[in-house]
């Protein structure tokens, strides 16, 4: 079989920009990236969709907010902007694989929905490439929750295929390893047969509106500013009583549910604590809900190799240490997959079993009562 080449987009819960990667597949089975590229939301963007997933009442289809077409065309920029970057006309390209920015998560309404803004349409129009958004819409339809889409991608590279597409280290044969992506929302998925993945809770969307809040900074770079604070017991233990944490899986989340308008009505009085301290402790709520989530699952040791942004942070790979001690607890990079990339690799990935009519949801994460091919196509006109 030829090569194929998909370009995989991410632009997740942490609201920074997109990930955009240029994939190689020889199969759905061996793949290797060829080029990477972020693009940057700018300030303005960036408020509009936080606005949006947070006051999001009237949205009940992507054609509600005005960001689905805004957002496009800014999709469009970046995947042209990787294929200038690797030398590579357009028409080499295959396919587009966008996940799309969430603003509402409902797998529990009636009907259920889940919102992913970025007209497919658009992309495929301006970039003149078949693209394939909208991968959560089959597994809702067949009794899912649509998330977390990543383990079935963890599963092909981790396990069935570790030797053929890994460049460094394979995980051991255990039943204890873990790939844990820290976003915006943080989630886990077990490596083991049948395979487990379920959103924990809020990876870095708190700590990011909270500095965003008080000093309009995207990010508290190398938590430097949480790690001037002290962790507040009682604001940790209103955080942690959520029901969110205590439910059973399958189960996901987005930044629709976690974010500033859930921090206050947790704790009210939040204004009275130094906002240093805000931020440790949210720090903390991350670190508690991930290691609690993982010991919860399998015995008191293992393996956790850990991609996203949150991977960044030292307090939270400190805490993380600490609560998982006898855990060996690595980046993703360990594995020859670079951790800032793993998503949106996935998401090619996606895009390359869509094309292919390749079933790539799993009912025993998700909740499906099938198994189903994810993703709507779009032709360029």
């Amino acid at each position: 079989m030829p090569e194929e080449l998909f370009i995989g987009l991410m632009s997740g819960t942490s609201v920074d920009g997109i990930d955009a990667v240029l994939v190689s597949f020889d199969s759905a089975n061996r793949l290797r990236v060829i080029e990477t590229l972020f693009t940057e939301f700018d300030t303005e963007i960036r408020e509009k969709i936080n606005q949006a997933a947070q006051n999001n009442e009237h949205l009940r289809t992507n054609q509600d907010s005005p960001l689905h077409q805004l957002l496009a065309p800014i999709y469009a920029s970046a995947c042209n902007s990787l294929l200038a970057k690797a030398g590579i006309p357009n028409s080499s390209i295959s396919g587009i694989a966008n996940h799309g920015q969430t603003v509402k998560h409902e797998p529990q309404a009636k009907p259920p929905y889940s919102l992913q803004l970025g007209d497919g349409q658009v992309i495929a129009d301006l970039t003149g490439i078949k693209t394939y958004t909208q991968f959560r819409q089959a597994d809702i339809i067949a009794g899912g929750q649509g998330a977390p889409l990543m383990p079935a991608f963890h599963k092909s590279i981790f396990m069935d295929n570790a030797s053929e597409n890994l460049e460094g280290k394979t995980p051991t044969s255990s039943d204890n390893v873990f790939i844990l992506n820290i976003g915006g929302i943080a989630n886990v998925t077990h490596l083991k047969e049948p395979l487990v993945g379920f959103d924990t809770g809020p990876g870095n969307v708190l700590l990011d509106q909270w500095i965003d809040q008080k000093f309009g900074v995207s990010y508290d770079k190398n938590g430097e500013w949480a790690n001037q604070g002290q962790v507040d017991s009682q604001l940790l233990d209103n955080l942690l009583s959520d029901h969110y944490f205590a439910e059973s899986h399958p189960k996901s989340t987005g930044t629709d549910y976690f974010n500033l308008a859930w921090l206050y009505t947790r704790h009210p009085a939040l204004n009275s604590l130094a906002a240093q301290d805000v931020q440790a402790t949210l720090v903390q709520l991350t670190v508690h809900s991930i290691s609690d989530s993982i010991l919860a699952l399998g015995d008191s040791n293992g393996e956790v190799y850990i991609c996203g942004g949150g991977a960044n942070n030292p307090l939270i790979m400190q805490g993380l240490r600490s609560s998982l001690s006898k855990f060996q607890i690595e980046k993703t990079d360990a594995l020859g997959v670079p951790s800032d990339w793993l998503e949106a690799i996935g998401f090619a990935w996606l895009g390359y079993c869509c094309a292919h009519d390749i079933v790539s949801n799993i009912p025993s994460v998700t909740g499906a009562k099938s198994k189903v091919v994810l993703g709507e196509i779009f032709l360029p006109r």
